[in-house]
């Protein structure tokens, strides 16, 4: 079981001088998966893929978004997986390491639309607002 979903959209980059700190944030999350999570893995996420991880695009991965390097900074990201896991916590970690601005703009499998948005070191959902009129 599980919720579907697929990207529509994106705007996403992290400059090459954070990606040390982005992967650190992102291993640091297995330490939280100890102390919160009783050491359970995060959804579609094995924890110690996370800790062997070498690079920020390599972390990334494991949580089943691939990026693309843009020059020598990762200037887009790509969902590859099928269902949401414990996505957003991936990106409340790696917040303030993204260009303030970058989105990633997703669909549900019942329709519905939001987008996780960076800004000033955070990142919020927001969800679309259809109107027929």
């Amino acid at each position: 079981m599980g919720y579907c979903m697929e990207q529509r959209d994106a705007s996403f980059k992290i400059k090459k001088e954070n990606f040390d700190k982005a992967l650190l944030a992102i291993k640091e999350l297995v330490n939280q998966a100890e102390k919160m999570r009783g050491g359970r893995d995060y959804s579609w996420v094995i924890n110690s893929n996370l800790v062997n991880a070498r690079t920020v695009w390599e972390a990334m991965d494991e949580w089943r978004w691939e990026t693309e390097m843009y020059g020598e900074d990762i200037g887009n990201i790509y969902f590859v997986g099928e269902k949401i896991g414990d996505d957003k916590v991936l990106f409340d970690a790696i917040a303030p390491f993204v260009e303030d601005g970058s989105f990633i703009e997703m669909q549900g499998e019942d329709g519905a639309l939001w987008r996780w948005l960076f800004n000033d070191g955070k990142c919020t959902e927001q969800y679309a607002k259809i109107d027929w009129d």
